[in-house]
């Protein structure tokens, strides 16, 4: 999948998080991107045997590493491992950050 960065953002407007992946390659494979995703997601509600989704698509945004709000974490914050790391109550690349969960960030 070429993920070099994942975070749980919070959409204060609409009062919903989204899980942003951004990954490596060419912009051109986003589509590719989401159906590989939604296979994914698929195969591991079904494999956990829950009786609901443990993460549908709609809660998914993937971008590629160029995103403004990528970019603009990624000249803040950066470690190539899985962590975790709360950012909150800030301005990065004119995009206002209410709440973010940061897992990886190595774009």
């Amino acid at each position: 999948f070429g993920v070099v960065a994942a975070l749980w953002f919070y959409y204060g407007e609409v009062d919903r998080w989204r899980l942003i992946v951004a990954f490596d390659g060419l912009k051109s494979d986003l589509e590719n991107k989401y159906k590989l995703a939604a296979d994914i997601i698929h195969h591991v509600n079904i494999e956990k045997t829950i009786y609901y989704p443990i993460l549908d698509l709609s809660r998914v945004r993937i971008v590629h590493k160029s995103d403004p709000l990528i970019q603009g974490l990624n000249q803040i914050i950066q470690y190539t491992g899985v962590g975790k790391m709360a950012f909150s109550a800030n301005l990065v690349n004119g995009i206002y950050v209410e709440d973010a969960l940061i897992y990886r960030m190595a774009a």
